[in-house]
């Protein structure tokens, strides 16, 4: 896996690596070392650049702030555990030529108000740090030339330039407040709606230049950077890197003649070397593997790019398929990175590259932990069309939303149809999403509790199915639990639409994940022949061929048609419950007659009667739980037993 990731981020241009990246959240300022008249070096505390980023602002990132993104990227900590500010973790740059911390240290900061008389300030802490990024240069004479820029932090004057900047900030900020109520005040009184809307245009330019002076919140970084050449940043930086982005120094090798080092790797390691109760006490080796400082660097830069959001989730990571993968990242980028996995394979297939085999599907998330993995896999081959289209039937004559047409099922051709119209329908959650790696959260799936339980029991299989090829993680006893869970909710929820409509997929896909069943049943031709067998039983009272689904079928049409005679039958399924617990026929029978009974004082038709007849006098000894297909099919089939011809 980590050799994979590897090769795919050297693949990446430098550019792209970059995209989709911000500035820290805060305020940047940018100072340079002076040398007056007499020769006397200073830090200029009168001339110095700043600018506030927020990421409210619409406008794009400014010249000055890209340059300070590139600036910090080259100056920032691996992670807190890595600073040069332990244990307390408040200062996140580890250059000698940057210093980073949030503004909830500084006095008045809620960070400050906790440590009084406990830890010390961070006002107390810039010696140290310096002490350690100093220790990055090559030689004293180096650090030396920087000793002012320490001095800067340590004897407490950067306050006088936060204070200059507060104080010019605050005078644009009543300016333009002011400003903010009388364009309000104009909107107000305005009545032509064209004036308005300029108005209104102009309202929203002055609160985004108000972002730029707002009063820095405890969030809000405060970032400043001296004003040297980036190749000095990028000098010490890689420093610091080449040392902390191994998970321990204390298996490093020796910098060989290439400017090679090797350790263990610290992406995505959960190798402990100060905790020996949790490694191996037996084996014969004190770690499993090295790998390279330029690789650690590839494995950072990677863990760097995934929250940028630049790259497709999952992200399918070729095998010797440099050029496959090139065109996998053109395509998200052509995209302005709004597709996803599915149309990126789409666009594949469509410039006729049919080779899609032989990668890494890594799915990941963001998370306040930083990057989780969720799924790693590999994939031989994924299948995108399927072999022969698949067609659902309407066979439950439902119509189109809203109209009076009768609904039509487009063909299914690809593996994302398929998961749409056939497989995301019995998962999803009441607002009709699919997150196949989040938190189980119950309050999405309220009044679903049958269709949550297929959805955390088989979300993953789905996943499976869908985007690794994997056409053997779903059988028929899967698909009739999904199938029949979603239905059975529906039916609490009064959802006569989508009952009908999971009957319809499950009756035209019945064959599809039935495919290895010796006795090969369609399910289409059986409704058909269930249908004709209660046609028969009405038009001469026979029974021909008779079986438990055909009896399932019948008692269906009867449990309906008795149903109907109920007031409360056009607005709830409810009085269904009570026949889908019934395991036993007799039970099963009894309820029917109790119903039946309940409402005998109303008219029942000749065809019902028949019918009847022939449910109430069946015998079998099957779980009548196995039959909830055909109970169902019966139920919300066009019901044959309604007549003009009635009997009291």
């Amino acid at each position: 896996m980590i050799r994979e990731l590897i090769n795919f981020t050297a693949n990446l241009d430098e550019e792209f690596k970059n995209l989709g990246s911000v500035p820290k959240e805060g305020l940047h300022v940018r100072v340079k070392i002076v040398t007056d008249e007499s020769g006397s070096a200073s830090i200029d505390v009168i001339n110095f650049e700043y600018e506030l980023y927020s990421k409210k602002q619409r406008k794009e990132v400014s010249g000055y702030l890209t340059q300070c993104k590139i600036l910090h990227q080259n100056a920032w900590c691996i992670d807190t555990n890595k600073c040069f500010d332990l244990p307390i973790k408040a200062i996140h740059t580890c250059s000698p030529f940057a210093v980073a911390f949030k503004r909830e240290h500084l006095e008045g900061g809620a960070k400050y108000k906790e440590n009084i008389g406990k830890k010390k300030q961070i006002y107390e802490r810039f010696d140290d740090y310096f002490n350690k990024a100093f220790s990055l240069f090559e030689n004293r004479e180096d650090s030396e030339k920087y000793v002012l820029f320490k001095h800067f932090f340590t004897h407490n004057t950067f306050t006088s330039i936060l204070r200059k900047i507060e104080s010019e900030s605050m005078n644009v900020r009543t300016g333009l407040e002011q400003e903010l109520v009388s364009f309000k005040e104009a909107f107000k009184e305005a009545s032509d709606k064209m004036q308005k809307e300029i108005i209104k245009g102009q309202i929203a330019d002055i609160e985004q230049q108000l972002l730029k002076v707002k009063p820095l919140e405890d969030s809000d970084y405060v970032i400043f950077y001296l004003d040297i050449p980036l190749g000095l940043y990028k000098q010490a930086h890689k420093k610091y890197l080449d040392d902390k982005l191994f998970n321990t120094a204390n298996y490093n090798t020796v910098q060989d003649k290439d400017g090679f080092i090797y350790g263990t790797s610290n992406f995505m390691n959960g190798f402990n070397s100060n905790m020996p109760f949790l490694m191996h006490q037996t084996a014969p080796f004190d770690i499993n593997g090295r790998i390279s400082n330029i690789d650690a660097k590839l494995l950072n830069e990677l863990k760097n790019i995934f929250p940028n959001k630049t790259l497709p989730n999952p992200l399918p990571i070729f095998i010797y398929k440099k050029e496959l993968q090139g065109k996998v990242i053109a395509i998200f980028r052509e995209s302005e990175f709004r597709f996803g996995h599915k149309e990126i394979i789409q666009e594949l297939t469509e410039k006729n590259i049919d080779d899609i085999s032989n990668y890494y599907l890594l799915f990941w998330q963001n998370t306040m932990d930083g990057i989780v993995f969720k799924d790693y896999d590999f994939v031989s081959r994924f299948e995108y069309k399927l072999s022969n289209p698949i067609a659902i039937l309407n066979l439950f004559d439902i119509k189109e939303k809203g109209g009076k047409e009768l609904k039509y099922y487009p063909l299914i051709s690809n593996i994302f149809e398929f998961e749409q119209q056939v497989l995301k329908p019995f998962i999803q959650s009441k607002y009709l999403r699919v997150d196949y790696f989040g938190e189980l959260n119950k309050d999405d799936y309220a009044k679903l509790d049958l269709t949550f339980s297929s959805y955390c029991k088989y979300r993953k299989t789905i996943y499976d199915y869908v985007y690794k090829s994997q056409r053997n993680a779903i059988d028929g006893h899967i698909f009739d639990e999904m199938v029949f869970n979603s239905i059975k909710d529906d039916i609490k929820n009064k959802n006569d639409y989508g009952i009908k409509e999971k009957l319809n997929i499950w009756h035209s896909l019945y064959g599809y994940f039935n495919k290895n069943n010796n006795n090969q049943i369609n399910m289409v031709n059986k409704l058909k022949e269930y249908q004709n067998f209660v046609a028969s039983i009405i038009a001469d009272g026979e029974f021909p061929s008779i079986s438990d689904e055909k009896f399932a079928f019948a008692a269906g049409q009867v449990i309906e048609y008795i149903l109907s005679k109920s007031k409360s039958a056009n607005t709830s399924y409810s009085l269904l419950e009570p026949y889908l617990q019934q395991s036993k026929c007799a039970e099963f029978k009894r309820a029917i007659a109790n119903d039946f009974g309940r409402y005998k004082h109303e008219n029942f038709s000749k065809n019902f009667e028949k019918v009847a007849a022939f449910v109430l006098s069946y015998e079998t000894s099957a779980n009548l739980k196995h039959l909830l297909p055909q109970i169902l099919s019966g139920v919300f089939s066009k019901n044959q037993l309604f007549s003009n011809n009635s009997l009291k």
